[in-house]
């Protein structure tokens, strides 16, 4: 045994109280995935992905902070002077996606919780990359959490309004009072001190599991280091005044209440569930197929999976959207003989003799990707911005998630073809980290979609506003369902509804939904799963 030992029974001791790691609920309980249960090979792939997760989350926090630093201002303002309702909105957009941020880094935090129960003699790969996701994502929680709950807290305004339910921006009751509770703890902060004292400990064991230079652990090792330093000095500094205004915030929030509660609203935002559901989509391929029937290309899906969200930072239940684009078979049947679509593709370069002609004179090497299949053997049917940029993806990964909503622009052919000529322009091109809008190099999912159907000269299109979001003009993919709500019902409106498949997380399945159902849906707490 490595002489860490002391250390690591420390860390033992921790996770044997309630105080920091949720009681197992029933759904977690019946729900296999665990990540230890994985083999050598496909727990340290699942690290690693984690790992790039956990950079991005930082980097994203580290944005916020310098977002603060700019409008300290409004979080300086005195009490007495109420907000506007531009500084509640740039406030609220601001602690949704930090609270965004936050929690998915406490989902990661939770998923490798228990490498203090993996021995680190049999099992040294197992142990190390638990440590590093562990206390990776717990030195990032405490340096930006005890520098944001520093400024934010003690200010009575400020804390009523972040506290509010406010579903629109994801944010569920009493989270910034719940924050606090985890960020202003005594045993977190004890984590911290023997987590920094045990990886230094730990290097013969990094070395061992071949860890120390694998990709992202120099930069993890860093960032511990730097966050570290941080936090300690906030705790130093103002850690007596923080712990008091933490203690009397508590007892007024109900002191009697465990660290991470087991009531459900408490545990599903703190990633109770899906830490242990890994690789395991609510709905079904059979439902996926059955839509697939109703399906058109250019019809816009958006897509959520529980604690894998691919718009961190942006408010709002739907995290992600996409462009169905069909097989290439299905999209030859809908444009090719479509008589506009033919009389505009013989306007273009070359003359060419169809629309799917085009594209593949157009974009060769991209049509040969798109002509053919996916890693599970399907045929490309999707257009979508991912971590790894503009991709053509099958069903299993675009559609195969926990919830699904498809609608269908209410525009010709024609501009559903200028708007799939558009998405094929963009594929390929990275994901956009800092959802800029107004840069064409680097998408983000909500705007390869909106800029996909923006409207111009030759294309009426979508009529779909942007928002600010913590001081950026962007679009959460929650708002594309806002406007089919809005517009619901109307002759002018833009979108109509072909399908909803909802999970349920409690029965671990999907059921299909109506539009009444679906036009809710965006109102959902984005970190509240419970099904009404």
């Amino acid at each position: 045994m490595y002489k860490s030992q002391p250390l690591l029974l420390a860390w033992l001791t921790l996770a044997s109280t309630p105080p920091v790691q949720p009681a197992v609920s029933a759904i977690q309980a019946a729900a296999p995935g665990n990540v230890y249960d994985l083999d050598d090979d496909a727990f340290v792939a699942q690290a690693q992905r984690d790992l790039a997760q956990l950079e991005r989350y930082a980097l994203g926090l580290r944005s916020l902070q310098e977002t603060v630093k700019k409008s300290r201002g409004v979080y300086l303002q005195k009490q007495s002077e109420p907000y506007t309702p531009d500084q509640k909105q740039h406030l609220l957009t601001t602690w949704a996606a930090f609270f965004d941020y936050f929690v998915s880094t406490e989902v990661i935090r939770q998923r490798y919780w228990d490498f203090v129960k993996v021995p680190s003699l049999t099992q040294p790969k197992k142990h190390a990359w638990g440590f590093l996701l562990t206390h990776g994502a717990l030195t990032t929680e405490l340096a930006h959490g005890l520098t944001y709950a520093e400024l934010a807290g003690g200010r009575k305004q400020l804390e009523v309004l972040l506290d509010e339910p406010a579903p629109e921006y994801g944010l569920p009751p009493r989270a910034f009072a719940r924050f606090k509770q985890k960020v202003i703890h005594v045993a977190t902060t004890t984590q911290l001190i023997t987590g920094d004292g045990y990886k230094e400990q730990l290097r013969p064991l990094l070395v061992k599991a071949g860890a120390l230079d694998a990709p992202r652990v120099p930069w993890v090792m860093q960032e511990m280091k730097e966050n570290s330093k941080v936090a300690k000095g906030l705790l130093v500094k103002r850690g007596p005044t923080l712990f008091a205004k933490a203690a009397a915030d508590i007892t007024q929030d109900g002191a009697q209440r465990a660290f991470f509660p087991v009531q459900r609203a408490v545990a599903e935002w703190m990633g109770d569930t899906r830490v242990r559901r890994l690789g395991q989509p609510l709905i079904a391929r059979e439902q996926v197929l059955s839509v697939l029937k109703r399906m058109e290309p250019g019809d816009i899906m958006v897509a959520r999976q529980n604690w894998y969200l691919s718009n961190i930072g942006l408010p709002g239940f739907w995290p992600h959207a996409e462009l169905f684009v069909g097989t290439p078979e299905e999209l030859s049947a809908y444009f090719d003989a479509d008589a506009d679509v033919k009389a505009w593709v013989a306007t273009l370069p070359g003359k060419p003799a169809s629309f799917t002609q085009h594209l593949a004179r157009a974009f060769p090497a991209k049509w040969a990707e798109y002509t053919g299949k996916d890693a599970h053997g399907d045929p490309i049917r999707i257009i979508e911005s991912i971590s790894e940029g503009v991709s053509f993806t099958g069903l299993e990964h675009g559609m195969r998630v926990d919830y699904l909503g498809v609608m269908r622009p209410r525009v010709s052919r024609l501009e559903k073809a200028r708007a799939v000529l558009r998405a094929f322009t963009f594929q390929g091109r990275p994901y956009d980290f800092n959802f800029d809008f107004f840069s064409d190099q680097t998408l983000v999912c909500t705007e390869l979609v909106w800029k996909s159907y923006a409207p111009s000269q030759d294309m009426k299109g979508l009529r779909v506003p942007l928002v600010d979001v913590a001081g950026r003009r962007t679009l959460p993919a929650n708002e594309l369902v806002r406007l089919f709500d809005a517009e619901y019902g109307r002759e002018d409106r833009q979108l109509d509804f072909v399908a909803f498949l909802d999970g349920r997380e409690a029965e671990g399945d999907a059921k299909e939904a109506d539009a009444a159902a679906f036009r809710y849906s965006y109102r959902r707490a984005k970190w509240d799963i419970a099904q009404e």
